[in-house]
């Protein structure tokens, strides 16, 4: 390396501070007035560097984030723990599922402009607790607002739940939660995340409820009681029967449920939180799709009243207007089992498919949750909260 012809009788030491100063200042004002900011030389150690700046090795491998104390290369930049700056500078720690691009868009400032200041071999490979140096124009990340109630954000390329959050003001913890996100560390190009709001959990009420039954061409008591969660005996003893084996088509049966369970629409089917991802049209996913055998039983997450409809994009499809308030559709049934009316939870409404648009494809059912019949919500938190 060919020495600077005006530094050639200077100093060692006040020869490789960045900041250059005129030779007649004092070396007291000198290093008073010099920046925080280190330019290593061809021969520096860290050994011979914080001994000449009167601070540790260990002081000067914490706050720069080195990996390999062994490993520093001519020309990088180092902060000199407890010197004053001539200008304001930050250290950002890298939380869990940060990238350096979402770093640099949180504070303004470039990718090149990190990887730089901080010495770093490879952009793509920064680890949690690692600490970045942020150059003193982007300091100060862009000021931010609370995100509204219902505001949203469409995933974009590179980034992360950490750059949104710093993007919207807001955490990672309130979109996880939101969205019903439990590894923060995965989302995926064109989903839409909510920015507000916890998470929808539905909670089935304990409240007994009476209908009447019609009995169809048939049937028999014994299906009728496992239709509605009851049992032969207590439809006996509420209808005054005197021959539970002889019911005729037409009659009325009062019966008596109590909705007081959440079954899990397709016992042990497969799913991700696969809520929000794109759809064509401009749609987003407003459930999740379980997916299982096709001929899979498909179960009443809850007591209600059913309603099957056929139609192009859900095929065969159930709503289920529940007893807890919240209205459940399923969709691209293989078949459908039994016929409009009250259903006790966990009774079959049918088997898993792929009708609609979504035939040739791996069979599964698409499920929504929408409380009060409003607005869908993520089935995902719900879904872990039963075991399903």
């Amino acid at each position: 390396m060919e020495p600077n012809p005006n530094q050639q009788h200077a100093d060692p030491t006040r020869a490789r501070w960045i900041k250059v100063v005129p030779a007649a200042i004092t070396l007291v004002i000198f290093i008073a007035a010099a920046s925080a900011d280190y330019e290593v030389q061809s021969g520096d150690t860290l050994n011979q560097i914080a001994a000449e700046l009167g601070v540790s090795k260990a002081e000067l491998i914490a706050v720069n984030g080195i990996s390999n104390p062994d490993l520093i290369r001519v020309g990088q930049v180092l902060v000199v723990p407890g010197q004053t700056a001539a200008a304001s500078s930050t250290t950002h720690v890298v939380s869990a599922g940060e990238t350096l691009a979402g770093i640099a868009r949180a504070y303004g400032t470039s990718i090149d402009s990190l990887v730089s200041a901080n010495g770093l071999t490879n952009p793509n490979l920064i680890r949690i607790g690692q600490q970045i140096l942020v150059a003193a124009a982007a300091a100060t990340p862009p000021a931010t607002t609370t995100p509204a109630p219902g505001s949203t954000h469409t995933v974009g390329a590179g980034e992360t739940l950490a750059s949104i959050a710093a993007q919207h003001g807001t955490t990672v913890e309130v979109i996880a939660a939101a969205n019903g996100i439990t590894n923060t560390s995965v989302i995926y190009v064109g989903t839409i995340l909510q920015l507000t709001g916890g998470p929808f959990v539905a909670e089935p009420t304990t409240t007994p409820s009476a209908t009447i039954h019609i009995v169809a061409a048939g049937e028999s008591l014994a299906v009728v009681a496992a239709h509605y969660g009851t049992t032969v005996e207590a439809l006996v003893a509420a209808n005054g029967i005197s021959d539970p084996n002889l019911i005729r088509v037409g009659q009325e049966i009062q019966v008596q449920a109590t909705a007081s369970a959440w079954s899990c629409p397709v016992p042990g089917a497969h799913y991700f939180n696969d809520w929000g991802f794109p759809r064509s049209g401009g749609r987003f996913h407003e459930g999740n799709d379980l997916f299982a055998a096709r001929g899979a039983a498909v179960l009443a997450p809850v007591t209600g009243t059913i309603l099957f409809q056929q139609g192009p994009i859900g095929g065969l499809q159930f709503r289920l207007y529940g007893d807890d308030g919240t209205t459940y559709i399923g969709s691209h049934l293989d078949t459908i089992g039994g016929t409009d009316g009250y259903v006790a939870a966990g009774s079959q409404l049918g088997t898993v498919g792929d009708t609609g648009n979504a035939i040739g494809g791996r069979p599964h059912l698409h499920f929504e949750m929408h409380p009060g019949d409003g607005p869908a919500v993520n089935p995902y938190p719900t879904l872990q909260k039963f075991g399903c």
